[in-house]
Formats: structure tokens, C-alpha cells, sequence
């Protein structure tokens, strides 16, 4: 591998993995920073929304008029057909039914630490039973799709932010002289840098999922546990296209002790 081609592919593993304990809202005109900011995709209190505020619930899919409106948004149909497919083969994850929708309080079993920034643990309310059923099949689909290195199911799972981080790597790839085709090639690039089992794209228990909606266009949070041991793990997901999206190529570990 050449060295620009390894610079990349360390670029790649820190945008798209998020580099923890960021905030979304410090952004520079810098497009390293502006990567770095977005793949980190950390909440700010300030963007906590208002109690109350409707959940981000998939659309109605049977409607045929959106996909024949014109060839681009077939293709995105298309996708989104083929993600909810595939979501539908998942075998669902273990998911706590202990959390109250609505409540602003941690979820049971979701550790917080005292004087510490336990933003994503508090981040919005705690949304609804069947929000967090969703989030939880579609973020174990997506897990499954990358232990099985099965690029191109991964990248549909996606959100638009992360997509768009990996065009820009791409651009950059490019200018370097080195092509890559798309988002499943890119993610495989960044699998060849980390080593992740089976074992790894295992939820052991989903805990909590924090949001209330995706109507500001800002993450929803589902926090789960799973190996190594009982590591407590957040990631930030997106209501796109009547579907909970992954807004991370992996998930960030919360630093709880």
C-alpha cells in the first residue's frame, strides 16, 4: 500500500469512527475539522430537544407515487427497499423494556459518572419502545453486514452525514492519485486498518434510546451493550427515508469508567 494511500486510510478510520468526547456544534471552515466534527457526531446540550416533541416514525411505504417521481429518487427507493430487507432478516437484538418513553433520566442499567460529560446518557428523552426496536434491528443489520465484509449492504444502511464524509475522503483519495469506487471499496479500506470479530458486531442488550425525534435533523442515540465484556457503546442514528439510519461507520464506546 502506497503512503498516501495509508494516510488515507488512517483519515478514514478517524472521521468515520468518531474520535469521542467532540460537540457537533465546534465547527471550522477547515475540512479536516469539518470532518472530524461530523464524524464525531457528539451531542451539545443546547440541541436537546423539548420535551414532548414527536418521534421521527418511517413513513408509509405504500406509496408507489415517490419512487416513480423520477429516476434519482427511485434509485434512493430502491435502497431503502433493499436496507428494510435486509433489517427484516436480523434476529432482533435483546432490548431492555425497562425505560420510560418521555423520561429525561438516564435509562436503567445506562452508567453515568459524576462531573463528567454524560451528554449521550441525557441527550434529548427516552423514546418509545417500538423507536427503539427499529433503531436496534437496523443498527445490528449494519453490524452484521460489516462483519460479513458485505460492503455494499453496509454502505445502504448508512445515514447521509457519514455518506458524505466518505465522498469527500474519496475526493481527496482522488487528488492523491488514488481511485476509489464508491463507499464499499472505502470501507473496506477502512477494514483492512482495525480487526473486528464476529464476536464485536454482537448487541448484547440494547438499553436505551435517546432523541425524541429527528425533526431538527440532529442524531437520535442508542446505547447498547455488547463485547468486549459488558462495554457500554452509543451510536448516533438518523430518520431518513422512513427508516432509521447509522450515522457512524462504528460505534463510539462511552467513557464511564
Amino acid at each position: 500500500m502506497s503512503r498516501g494511500l495509508l494516510a488515507l486510510g488512517v483519515c478514514v478510520a478517524v472521521v468515520i469512527a468518531g474520535c469521542g468526547g467532540g460537540d457537533d456544534s465546534t465547527s471550522t471552515s477547515s475540512t479536516t475539522s469539518e470532518a472530524t466534527t461530523a464524524g464525531t457526531a457528539q451531542p451539545s446540550k443546547q440541541n436537546t430537544p423539548p420535551q414532548g416533541q414527536n418521534q421521527g416514525k418511517p413513513a408509509d411505504k405504500g406509496s408507489s407515487a415517490k419512487e416513480e417521481s423520477s429516476e434519482k429518487q427511485g434509485g434512493a427507493s430502491q435502497q431503502t427497499n433493499s436496507s428494510e430487507s435486509h433489517s427484516q432478516r436480523v434476529k432482533v437484538p435483546p432490548i431492555s423494556s425497562a425505560p420510560t418513553a418521555g423520561s429525561r433520566s438516564p435509562a436503567p442499567g445506562v452508567k453515568t459518572v459524576e462531573g463528567a460529560d454524560n451528554s449521550v446518557q441525557e441527550y434529548g428523552v427516552e423514546s418509545g419502545e417500538s423507536e427503539r426496536r427499529e433503531a436496534a434491528i437496523a443498527l445490528q443489520a449494519y453490524l452484521n453486514a460489516r462483519a460479513e465484509e458485505d460492503w455494499g449492504t453496509a454502505c445502504s444502511l448508512l445515514a447521509r452525514k457519514p455518506m458524505e464524509q466518505l465522498e469527500r475522503l474519496q475526493a481527496a483519495a482522488a487528488r492523491q492519485g488514488q481511485k476509489l469506487d464508491g463507499c464499499p471499496q472505502t470501507m473496506a479500506l477502512l477494514r483492512e486498518g482495525e480487526a473486528q470479530s464476529e464476536e464485536q458486531a454482537r448487541i448484547t442488550e440494547v438499553l436505551s434510546f435517546r432523541g425524541g425525534g429527528d425533526i431538527s435533523g440532529d442524531p437520535s442515540y442508542l446505547i447498547y451493550l455488547a463485547p468486549p465484556g459488558s462495554t457500554l457503546f452509543s451510536m448516533p442514528m438518523y430518520s431518513e427515508g422512513g427508516a432509521w439510519k447509522v450515522g457512524l461507520a462504528r460505534a463510539a464506546e462511552l467513557p464511564v469508567g
